[in-house]
């Protein structure tokens, strides 16, 4: 099993295939699951700090709703760092989104179960569904649940696209999306 290095480990999950989320639902006492909690919610608190939007997301954001096409979100966050992003990022105007589901709907990503959800909620089959996401997590969750998926590339997930059955597309920014949603 890798061990990750050169990093820090706010709750003591050394290893990269191990669910910290999982890890932390089975640390052996109440107390050490609370702190363990508390320790990644901190992570957010900085992570909110240092947030800065994707690239082409008004955009994207805009076509959506010119189009009648309805947004959701599906995170392994908490609701505060999923609302600052909408209300530092989003403009006032695009910010409708039908379904939030965060990592407090059990099993959290990337288990399918939460974009199944999302999917009941709307009446909407999941084939008909588009899942764009920056992680493996988000990729197989998608996949899993029968959504498209788009992969938001970057350095570091870039391989991910050598998997067709998990990327159905990939993009370099939100708004190459909208390319995408009009050549289809």
């Amino acid at each position: 099993m890798p061990i990750l290095k050169n990093r820090k480990y706010p709750v003591g999950c050394l290893h990269t295939s191990t669910d910290i989320l999982t890890y932390i639902e089975n640390l052996p006492t109440p107390e050490e699951r609370v702190e363990a909690h508390d320790k990644i919610e901190a992570v957010e608190r900085k992570a909110m700090d240092e947030m800065v939007p994707q690239s082409g997301i008004s955009e994207l954001f805009k076509f959506l709703h010119e189009n009648n096409v309805s947004k959701s979100i599906c995170t392994r966050n908490l609701i505060k760092p999923v609302s600052y992003l909408i209300d530092s990022f989003v403009p006032a105007e695009l910010q409708e989104f039908k379904v939030i589901v965060t990592r407090e709907f059990q099993p959290p990503k990337p288990k399918p179960d939460p974009l199944l959800h999302i999917a009941k909620q709307l009446n909407t089959k999941p084939s008909e569904m588009v899942m764009v996401g920056d992680s493996i997590d988000d990729m197989r969750s998608g996949a899993d649940a029968g959504f498209i998926t788009i992969l938001l590339e970057n350095d570091v997930n870039r391989h991910l696209t050598e998997d067709k059955e998990l990327v159905h597309y990939s993009v370099n920014q939100l708004d190459d999306i909208v390319n995408l949603f009009e050549s289809v």
